[in-house]
């Protein structure tokens, strides 16, 4: 018999949980986040034991469904690259509830939406000398995991995309 292992990660704002191994295990620790988690929540939500054949998935959130940063960015109607940058900043902190976002999530944006990338820092420095973006504070005392800087956006560049998404409206 095959020993199969399982993996799951559970991304929750700036809550990360993630953890691997066989099945019986898998399962303690997830019943055991759930149970650590459902101590700040006011309704938990246990899972109950169902066979896992898949990789799994992060709980259900709401039943609406989220924009995608596709059906943001063409909302927008942005084409220039330091436009879409901004506008996926925007859309990680508005839509996603990040309180600052690193050059990578920005590419993940763009993998998302199914839009190549352009050169992500380059449009990053053209939006901070414009004043639409800056440093976040946590990346001002020290770079983010891995060493990465974390930004967010100024008044200015929310007031940019927040014209851009009215004027398509």
């Amino acid at each position: 018999m095959t020993n199969r292992n399982y993996r799951i990660k559970i991304a929750t704002g700036s809550d990360v949980f993630e953890v691997e191994g066989d099945k019986e295990f898998v399962l303690k620790m997830l019943a055991a986040h759930y149970e650590k988690t459902a101590s700040r929540t006011q309704k938990p939500t246990l899972p109950h034991r169902t066979p896992i054949t898949a990789p799994a998935q992060p709980p259900a959130g709401p039943s609406e469904k989220s924009e995608s940063a596709g059906e943001f960015i063409r909302r927008t109607g942005f084409t220039k690259h330091t436009d879409r940058t901004l506008a996926f900043g925007y859309f990680l902190e508005r839509q996603k509830g990040q309180q600052d976002f690193t050059g990578a999530d920005i590419n993940a944006c763009y993998y998302e939406a199914k839009l190549e990338a352009s050169n992500t820092p380059q449009m990053i420095t053209q939006n901070i000398k414009s004043g639409r973006l800056m440093l976040a504070k946590a990346s001002k005392e020290t770079k983010g995991e891995r060493g990465r800087r974390r930004y967010t956006l100024t008044r200015t560049g929310m007031e940019f995309v927040e014209q851009a998404l009215s004027a398509t409206a």
